[in-house]
């Protein structure tokens, strides 16, 4: 099941997008890839984001609504 896309700042650049697919949407500003976690998930994303490289960030979603993890 493809989940609602949300609107967030990117955590990266502070641009205003739109992340409306699991994972290949990129900040308008930046370029930043965001891939979208369900909100069970939390340990899953955590352990993406821990085993990146680079620069990288953790996102929770308002209302509950999962997980994004953004990484150049």
């Amino acid at each position: 099941m493809i989940p609602a896309p949300v609107q967030i700042k990117c955590p990266h650049c502070n641009q205003a997008t739109e992340v409306a697919q699991v994972q290949g949407d990129q900040c308008p500003g930046c370029g930043y890839e965001f891939k979208r976690y369900s909100p069970t998930e939390q340990e899953a994303a955590a352990d993406y984001c821990s085993a990146l490289d680079g620069p990288k960030h953790l996102l929770e979603l308002p209302d509950g609504a999962g997980w994004i993890v953004a990484h150049e």
